[in-house]
């Protein structure tokens, strides 16, 4: 089961990929799912135009939920172990 991410909260996570929504939703969902047999932790699929700091018009496959940017980085060589441009974002509602 996909994590999901509550609209009202800040933080950060890593973000494995960032799907164009013409594209479908069903790419992103299929990159979460390998990314949890990769035991990736918390793995979700965020609509990117329900948050202000984020571009719209995009399915983001993350990982994880962390404090700060600081936590999320200590754990971006795993992420990166199973996709390649992992990288860390900030959250915003």
């Amino acid at each position: 089961r996909l994590v999901v991410w509550p609209r009202a909260q800040t933080g950060w996570t890593i973000v494995l990929a960032s799907v164009p929504k013409a594209e479908g939703r069903d790419e992103a969902v299929a990159i979460a799912q390998r990314a949890r047999t990769r035991q990736l932790p918390r793995v979700g699929v965020l609509d990117s135009s329900r948050f202000a700091s984020l571009r719209p018009g995009y399915w983001m496959t993350v990982s994880g939920r962390y404090q700060s940017e600081a936590d999320a980085t200590g754990s971006l060589r795993r992420a990166r172990a199973a996709v390649k441009g992992a990288r860390v974002q900030r959250i915003e509602p």
